[in-house]
């Protein structure tokens, strides 16, 4: 009565031990690269909606502006400061001033500068830039802002051209040097 047990050997077992540590491997790589690539979207999608809202406020601002009628008998009207400004900030980048109708608080000025590659939206509480700003980030991560504007068919890089201090441009380019995207550039009618 010698009968055989039946069973796994040590080396039939070590073979599906590795056939099962392969998988298991795989799908972790698997899973580890769906996890990554989700992440990745998120922020990819994040980033874009942070950039919309960007452009939706400069938008709504530049739809907004207001140019105050100029008289040349009103010596007041001379000194104010212009409707569209482009500056440099203290900073060393560009500083675009725009005075911009307010629902609740009449005609006020707002602006953007770039600080440390975070492009802010600025808020003063009158029609000139008197004082220090409220600030608050618009956009991070920006490399570079550009404004030019175009006037009679011809793009400037400056305004207010001359002594035409309360003419508006006919459009507003807006160039976002990005080091995730690129340049991307918008053009603002405003006429």
């Amino acid at each position: 009565m010698n009968t055989r047990q039946r069973g796994l050997t040590l080396i039939e077992l070590m073979v599906a031990l590795a056939i099962f540590a392969v998988l298991g491997v795989l799908s972790y790589r698997a899973l580890a690269e769906v996890s990554t690539s989700r992440t990745r979207l998120e922020d990819g999608f994040e980033r874009w909606r942070s950039i919309g809202r960007a452009m939706q406020r400069i938008d709504a601002d530049l739809l907004q502006l207001v140019a105050p009628a100029a008289s040349a008998s009103t010596a007041a009207n001379m000194q104010a400061s212009p409707a569209l400004l482009l500056t440099r900030a203290a900073s060393g980048g560009a500083e675009l001033q725009l005075l911009r109708l307010d629902e609740a608080r009449g005609i006020r000025r707002v602006g953007y500068r770039l600080v440390d590659g975070r492009l802010d939206w600025l808020r003063w509480s009158g029609r000139d830039a008197v004082g220090e700003p409220i600030v608050e980030p618009l956009l991070a991560n920006v490399r570079n802002v550009r404004w030019r504007f175009l006037t009679g068919g011809n793009r400037v890089d400056a305004w207010p051209p001359g002594e035409r201090r309360h003419t508006l441009p006919d459009a507003v380019i807006l160039e976002l040097e990005l080091p995730d995207h690129g340049t991307l550039t918008r053009f603002i009618a405003l006429r």
